[in-house]
């Protein structure tokens, strides 16, 4: 009897200890990766300290998990291979979500927008034009920069291959100084740093092309920006989502988005996550 009364002791204290529900300071801390050189989504400041669009909009989802959150700056080329191997929970810093990278990671929804645009000095002579055909067109012969690893190189490697000569740069500031500096006739990129670079003083001389170029043109660019995520973090990604939800129904992201770029990229809220 007195065998099967610790039985009974022991399977209800397990019970009680299951039923325990885990406070938020018990979870361990989001360890979250981002490139701190790609203004406006993610950027350094003087004093070494991460800011951006991004930033701020990830540092409001912690918040709303009540979670502790851990920023780590890091090249683009190296985020993914370092997300799959376990150093990070999440990327973010304008990722576009594209069918090719959800077949391997999982993407939290979209909470921003913005195609990808070419920019060139404003003399030249790359300006005003009015379809990608006739840009394409202009393009032939030239030298044109990108950042490797990004949606804007593959769509240089899609729709320009053979007919341009490409430099590849590991981040948008160097991007940005060759483009200044002239050793390169055009550079592609999404348009946010266009709009920081036209709209500061060093890039006065600076002008974004037309036609802007996005998914309804080009699927293989992806709907949207999202949190980036290895597809076993399931329970983060629903937290991070019901966070996104709310800080798009209170208007967060409409907010951040102004401060920005000076307009609003957010997205709808994806009623599959967020409900009608």
């Amino acid at each position: 009897m007195k065998a099967k009364w610790t039985e009974l002791v022991a399977a209800l204290t397990l019970a009680a200890l299951c039923a325990t529900p885990v406070l938020a300071e018990d979870l361990p801390e989001v360890r979250i990766g981002t490139d701190g050189g790609y203004l406006p989504w993610t950027s350094m400041t003087p004093a070494g300290e991460l800011t951006g669009f991004d930033i701020e909009l990830a540092r409001l989802v912690c918040q709303r998990m009540q979670r502790s959150c851990r920023f780590t700056a890091q090249p683009w080329e190296g985020q993914i291979p370092a997300l799959e191997q376990g150093k990070y929970d999440i990327l973010v810093g304008g990722i576009s979500i594209t069918p090719e990278r959800q077949k391997r990671l999982a993407f939290t929804q979209s909470y921003g927008n913005l195609p990808i645009n070419f920019a060139a000095a404003k003399n030249s002579g790359l300006n005003g034009k009015s379809s990608w055909t006739e840009l394409k067109n202009a393009l032939v012969g030239k030298t044109v920069g990108v950042q490797s690893g990004t949606q804007s190189q593959k769509f240089m490697d899609n729709e320009l291959k053979g007919e341009v000569n490409v430099r590849l740069y590991d981040n948008q500031d160097s991007l940005n100084l060759d483009l200044l500096a002239g050793r390169i006739d055009a550079a592609l990129a999404g348009r946010s740093p266009w709009i920081a670079l036209t709209g500061s003083s060093q890039g006065e001389t600076i002008e974004i092309l037309s036609p802007n170029l996005d998914f309804e043109q080009f699927d293989y660019l992806g709907v949207g920006v999202g949190g980036l995520m290895r597809k076993d973090t399931t329970e983060l990604r629903k937290a991070w989502d019901v966070a996104l939800c709310q800080l798009k129904k209170d208007g967060e992201v409409t907010r951040i988005s102004q401060q920005w770029f000076g307009f609003d990229i957010s997205t709808k809220a994806d009623p599959k996550i967020c409900g009608e």
